[in-house]
């Protein structure tokens, strides 16, 4: 009998010495590698966690697609993280923001204080005593404590120290270079000529304009074929125009669109 309670109490402790299984929790992806200029790290199509650090070198740019749709590029020397699928948090260099209609709202942590976005595309650059924000289209709001400061689509604006300096800018121009620079080329095979110009503008930051309310309408029946991978915007939009029998002049920021003279 003490023989058998032995071995039954040898048997228990082995069963609950044994180490148990600890299931770590899974990582949220919060986006995607969409393409990188230079020599980058990351690869096209990779996963990118919650919380995980993406860092540019010099000669580096990358961006990246969040699930809503949202675009994220990061210029070189930068540092920022996704801590969430709708907080970044930039601690060097540059990102930029583009919203599309079905994103929802973002916001860009820094030292300085926060970008929160209202649709929009906008830069937020950190400097080692300043912060700068720029707003392509749309409302950026930077809150700093209490605080609260609007820019609206054109305008800059800078923080350092106390002062809040704000000044008009363009939405176009070689200060955007490094965005346009990492836009993917648009799929222009079967879409229709509107959505390749609205694509094509909103990357550069054009405004659209059609000679005519009957030329605004025909663009979105009027369907591409080809491709313009590797072209550069100019050429895209010359090549896009001249199968469509259209002509194009462009003047600061403006992009019109006509049809092209009877010979």
């Amino acid at each position: 009998g003490a023989i058998l309670a032995a071995a039954m109490v040898l048997m228990i402790l082995r069963v609950n010495t044994r180490p148990s299984t600890v299931v770590a929790p899974a990582v949220e992806t919060v986006a995607r590698v969409e393409q990188t200029r230079g020599k980058a790290r990351f690869s096209s199509g990779a996963p990118v966690h919650a919380g995980e650090w993406l860092e540019t070198d010099a000669s580096t740019r990358a961006a990246f697609r969040l699930a809503d749709g949202t675009s994220l590029r990061l210029d070189s020397r930068s540092r920022a993280r996704l801590l969430s699928s709708s907080v970044v948090e930039l601690t060097a260099g540059a990102v930029y923001i583009d919203t599309g209609s079905d994103s929802t709202s973002l916001e860009v942590r820094t030292p300085f204080g926060t970008a929160h976005d209202i649709g929009t595309q906008f830069e937020v650059r950190l400097r080692e005593q300043s912060l700068r924000v720029r707003v392509r289209r749309g409302v950026v709001e930077l809150r700093r404590g209490e605080e609260s400061m609007a820019a609206r689509a054109g305008t800059e604006l800078t923080i350092e120290g106390v002062e809040a300096v704000r000044r008009d800018i363009s939405a176009h121009g070689t200060e955007w270079d490094w965005v346009v620079s990492l836009a993917l080329a648009f799929a222009i095979e079967g879409r229709s000529l509107s959505a390749f110009l609205e694509h094509l503008c909103r990357e550069q930051g054009w405004t659209l304009r059609y000679r005519d309310a009957r030329l605004a309408r025909d663009s979105s029946s009027m369907i591409l074929h080809g491709s313009v991978e590797g072209l550069r915007p100019p050429e895209a939009l010359s090549v896009a125009l001249a199968t469509s029998g259209l002509v194009h002049t462009l003047r600061e920021s403006e992009l019109l669109v006509s049809r092209a003279a009877m010979p």
